[in-house]
């Protein structure tokens, strides 16, 4: 399963996909889903779930907290978003 977390910007996902990437983790920088989206288009960063805490974490030590996080669970040929955390 992957979760997607929804920061206030798109440099905020990318800035946070970076610090990521020196660790050696691939997260990835994609369009919020439409079904989630709120007030337009934007940025979220996709990561695996089991790294939920380690994202929090390194957001708010980072200065690009998230605000959602949402759980992406595949039904069929579509994907079902659940909120998991509303920071």
């Amino acid at each position: 399963m992957y979760c997607l977390g929804i920061l206030d910007s798109g440099n905020y996902a990318f800035h946070l996909c970076g610090i990521f990437e020196k660790r050696g983790l691939v997260f990835e920088v994609v369009s919020v889903p439409c079904k989630i989206a709120k007030g337009g288009c934007g940025y979220c960063l996709k990561f695996p779930e089991e790294y939920i805490e380690s994202v929090i974490k390194e957001g708010k030590k980072n200065e690009t907290p998230l605000r959602e996080i949402y759980k992406a669970i595949p039904i069929s040929s579509k994907v079902k978003y659940i909120k998991m955390l509303n920071l």
